[in-house]
């Protein structure tokens, strides 16, 4: 078998979306020994595509690859022991594998091998080298180590600290829809942080990353509407950027659109809704939550109070570090209330 024509017909019945003549080719040539092909298989097996999806087998032929000097299939091994796909989870093999694809170039590699040592997974913690690594792979255009150069440069973090230099690799990163950098691009620019104060600019930054599903740009931009900060004020879009965010989790948002149900001053007033939404961020353990939902079941929902919840929420805002809820903790206890 010409393994150059038949490399050359597996690329071209993979790029029709011809998937089973794909792996047929790919197959061939894999028992061969030939590690592209070998990496091609496990792509095939990785997504079920000319084959039943096997992750396992897909784990197997990158495997095979990898031991053969294939980079790109040392990065796929890595990723698979860092997150368990098709092994157990092994950040040690994850640390390896990156290692050697990263030491032979590859971009994507670099990035997830800075990972590891900023986290101090499968390797010693250690911020010098995630920063090297990270560098090397910002310089070839990977956006999330391009956006881990930035923060280190802002606070300055294993390198000395330059706004300007996070204000280039932010940047960068943003230009390439990377959304985290985006909102803090958006950050500098409402700071005046290297560059001069202008709100316009940085609730269009923060827009991009909420427009991407981004729930702490999401939570600010909602909060930007409230104020009318770079944007018109418009209470109905500051509820809709903050469910957006609530209903993603971010407790920040859920804080937000209770104290918007609780005042009623860009929303009617709901006290049933406003508990609700507080209840979901003060069981995150939002400090905040947790005391406004003791205070309003203290002075009452629906001019009923209830010294029993008051007292529940209010005792874990103390315990969380809040004075105000330890006052009128102490209010109820001299009030013959607990």
């Amino acid at each position: 078998m010409n393994v150059l024509a038949g490399a050359a017909e597996a690329q071209a019945a993979y790029s029709a979306q011809n998937y089973g003549e794909a792996f047929t080719q790919w197959k061939l040539l894999a028992e061969r020994g030939d590690a592209a092909a070998q990496f091609n298989l496990g792509i095939l097996y990785a997504h079920g595509q000319g084959v039943a999806q096997d992750k396992t087998l897909a784990v197997f032929w990158w495997h095979k690859a990898a031991d053969a000097g294939n980079p790109d299939a040392a990065y796929y091994l890595g990723s698979c022991y860092a997150i368990g796909a098709g092994v157990e989870k092994d950040f040690s093999m994850a640390a390896h594998w990156f290692g050697e694809a990263a030491e032979k170039g590859q971009a994507q590699a670099q990035s997830q091998l800075g990972n590891l040592y900023w986290q101090g997974d499968g390797v010693a913690p250690d911020n010098r080298l995630a920063f090297n690594w990270w560098s090397k792979a910002a310089a070839v255009g990977v956006a999330e180590a391009q956006y881990n150069v930035a923060d280190s440069y802002a606070a300055g973090r294993s390198v000395a600290k330059d706004d300007n230099q996070a204000f280039v690799w932010f940047s960068k990163a943003a230009s390439q829809d990377y959304a985290p950098a985006q909102y803090e691009l958006g950050v500098m620019y409402s700071k005046g942080i290297a560059v001069a104060v202008d709100e316009v600019k940085a609730a269009a930054w923060q827009r991009k990353a909420a427009e991407q599903g981004y729930a702490v740009a999401q939570t600010v931009l909602g909060a930007r509407y409230a104020q009318g900060a770079g944007v018109a004020q418009s209470g109905p879009d500051a509820i809709i950027w903050w469910l957006k965010a609530a209903n993603q989790g971010n407790a920040d948002a859920q804080l937000s659109l209770g104290f918007a149900y609780a005042t009623g001053k860009i929303v009617p007033r709901n006290e049933v809704t406003a508990v609700a939404w507080w209840r979901a961020a003060a069981e995150k353990g939002n400090v905040d939550a947790q005391f406004n939902l003791g205070f309003l079941y203290y002075n009452g929902v629906g001019g009923r109070p209830d010294y029993t919840l008051s007292a529940l929420w209010l005792d874990k805002a103390a315990k969380n570090g809040s004075t105000k809820a330890q006052f009128y903790l102490n209010i109820m206890k001299q009030k013959g209330i607990l």
